[in-house]
């Protein structure tokens, strides 16, 4: 009876840490914005694509994307085109899901970084969708942007316009990215003195941006060049 009792004891004290846990897990789940907590599938699902997109970020965050050899630059490719297949599946399910369509257009923004054909058209689209499906959206205006940024010199006012909606959608906080991004749509645009000041403004933000502190000794030398031809 003893032995029995213990037993019991056992099993119920196996259960009730099952339970605990379970409740914790529950608890520090993962969420996605804009994403149901409860829709655990689809937010593993989106996870998933976060960290392949952020990880393909290292090779495709602007144009052309930097590779080291056309061996990684089939490796990266690949690594592509299987995150497109598992958003694709994702929209095919649910192609009214803006969370969805931001990252399949963050996708195929990268894609044109990789030269895959028709790859922009494909996320101008997508992105234009999720801006038409949440008007709000801030992550689509921002990477519609980019995509922008990294094409045609006569796309830039389009991006400046969006980076200056997604500023004021987030404001009173800020986004460095943002302003980095604008200080590039003005340099596109011919406007390097609004260029400099923009750059000036993200390094207030971001002080350590070597990339950055190029960009604006570059400017700097340039606006003063301009300076001198129009004496």
């Amino acid at each position: 009876m003893a032995h029995r009792q213990v037993a019991i004891a056992a099993v119920l004290l196996i259960v009730l840490n099952v339970v605990a846990c379970t409740s914790r897990i529950g608890q520090n789940a993962p969420n996605v914005a804009g994403v149901d907590p409860r829709d655990t599938g689809l937010t593993r699902e989106l996870l998933e694509l976060d960290r392949q997109i952020q990880e393909l970020e290292i090779w495709l965050s602007d144009y052309p994307g930097q590779f080291e050899s056309e061996k990684e630059r089939r490796i990266v490719h690949a690594r592509w085109f299987s995150a497109v297949e598992r958003a694709s599946v994702l929209m095919n399910v649910d192609l009214g899901n803006p969370e969805i369509q931001l990252r399949a257009g963050m996708l195929y923004r990268q894609g044109h970084n990789l030269d895959i054909p028709e790859a922009a058209s494909s996320a101008y689209s997508i992105l234009s969708r999720c801006i038409s499906l949440s008007p709000q959206h801030v992550e689509c205006r921002y990477e519609l942007a980019r995509l922008f940024l990294s094409s045609d010199a006569r796309f830039a006012p389009a991006a400046e316009k969006l980076l200056l909606e997604a500023r004021s959608l987030i404001a009173p906080a800020i986004r460095p990215e943002f302003e980095a991004a604008l200080a590039n749509a003005f340099f596109k645009q011919g406007q390097r003195s609004s260029a400099l000041r923009q750059i000036d403004r993200y390094l207030t933000l971001v002080p350590d941006d070597v990339k950055a502190q190029r960009f604006r000794s570059t400017l700097i030398f340039e606006v003063k060049r301009d300076a001198q031809f129009e004496q």
